[in-house]
């Protein structure tokens, strides 16, 4: 049996039968489940999360564009749902009629699958992006279209501001 432990192994050491299987969980207070999309298994899967516990994602035409590669911790994810516009507008439409400014809270995963033996290579996420909310979303009769983004990471001050006054020998480096 192949082993895929990391993204890297994946990336770097894994045999061509070996795909990567991409998830979305897309995850609200006021929805009575999680939506779960797993982009290139028809069949959808099963596996085991990070915590142990056991899930369903099913298969719904889904495309997932990575952000640009950045120096920050900010990360983006370009996300279209091929739903026909019959899964995610109603539930948005809960969230509105709430009157509620939580966002939906997105987790990325992504699993090893060796199409060959047709089995995961490792039960577990091989890869995983927490901590992104629905930025910005539209949606139309085939698609909903949504930006996934890390709230504010890179929005905070860390550090001493340099400047002259405090530190005079910097004109010298100028």
């Amino acid at each position: 049996m192949i082993t895929v432990d990391d993204i890297k192994d994946f990336h770097l050491d894994s045999v061509s039968s070996v795909v990567l299987l991409e998830t979305l969980e897309i995850s609200h207070s006021l929805w009575p489940d999680p939506i779960r999309i797993v982009t290139n298994h028809p069949d959808g899967i099963s596996v085991t999360l990070e915590n142990s516990q056991q899930a369903t994602f099913e298969f719904i035409p889904l495309l997932i564009q990575r952000g640009n590669t950045s120096d920050d911790l900010d990360q983006t994810l370009n996300i279209t749902v091929g739903d026909l516009g019959e899964i995610v507008p109603p539930l948005i439409q809960k969230i509105r009629d709430a009157s509620s400014d939580e966002k939906p809270q997105v987790i990325y995963r992504s699993f090893a699958f060796d199409a060959a033996s047709m089995v995961l290579t490792k039960p577990t996420p091989i890869e995983i992006i927490r901590g992104l909310y629905v930025a910005k979303m539209n949606q139309d009769y085939q698609a909903t279209t949504f930006e996934a983004a890390t709230s504010g990471k890179n929005s905070v001050k860390t550090g001493r501001t340099y400047n002259f006054k405090e530190y005079p020998d910097l004109r010298g480096l100028i």
